[in-house]
């Protein structure tokens, strides 16, 4: 059963609410290694990888590399997808 609050807030107030809980969530969900590491955009995991956007996009429909997504923005942590990648057996050498 879900329970219902009204508040009366200003919307700034709302605003840094939500931003901290996101920034939490995210936090609490990066995992020990990502920490110092910020989430990178696709064009951004294009050129460290060397491939193009319509792959990146391809193995993220298939689920063969984690992403984050905030609002309509997808976000990758490198160091998710570099074990994602390398944990894929029979992939060959995706790395170069």
């Amino acid at each position: 059963m879900y329970q219902t609050v009204l508040i009366s807030l200003p919307i700034e107030e709302l605003q840094v609410l939500i931003t901290d809980c996101i920034a939490r969530c995210l936090k609490d969900n990066a995992g020990p290694s990502n920490n110092d590491e910020p989430p990178i955009t696709t064009k951004e995991l294009c050129t460290f990888l060397g491939i193009t956007e319509p792959t990146v996009i391809r193995w993220r429909k298939k689920g063969k590399i984690p992403y984050l997504q905030v609002g309509s923005r997808i976000l990758y942590q490198k160091c998710a997808v570099i074990n994602a990648l390398e944990n894929k057996k029979g992939t060959g050498n995706v790395l170069r």
